[in-house]
């Protein structure tokens, strides 16, 4: 299983997201159909297959939760988190919430950048998404001196 590539698909007006057919078999495939997403740090959304899931919950409730970082953080994740299956048609329904966060409830936001991250899907506006890869390219030194830091020859 690996989540690779980048999409754009456009939200309907119900909010389903179509998944593109590359990811959709995956989680059809190996998880039943079922997702979970959560609202992330970067605002945007982690779609988690929700047996992986699982693994996250278990790891993050093992971190201590005696430091305020780790107790904020585990508040905001966990209580974002959405359980959704896709429809027969390859579709998720964000809820009105999630979109929020994301974004995505805006009429001209309905573009939603979807990102293979190995052992989870990104969605993002593509407003916000466009803002990060300029970012990300603006500091592209600076990564690339972290990645040969961490002897990540890229």
């Amino acid at each position: 299983m690996a989540f690779r590539g980048r999409y754009e698909y456009s939200l309907d007006a119900k909010g389903r997201l179509s998944i593109p057919a590359r990811f959709r078999e995956i989680i059809v495939r190996d998880y039943h159909s079922e997702v979970v997403i959560t609202t992330a740090l970067d605002g945007n959304l982690d779609c988690w297959p929700l047996a992986v899931w699982g693994e996250v919950e278990e790891r993050l409730n093992c971190l201590p939760s005696s430091r305020v970082e780790v107790k904020r953080f585990k508040r905001f994740y966990i209580s974002g988190a959405v359980e959704c299956t896709l429809d027969k048609q390859g579709r998720i329904l964000l809820p009105p919430t999630l979109r929020n966060w994301a974004g995505l409830d805006q009429p001209q936001a309905n573009n939603v950048v979807i990102a293979g991250q190995v052992n989870k899907l990104e969605l993002w506006s593509k407003e916000r998404w466009d803002a990060e890869a300029a970012m990300i390219i603006d500091n592209a030194s600076a990564i690339s001196g972290v990645l040969a830091d961490l002897d990540i020859g890229i």
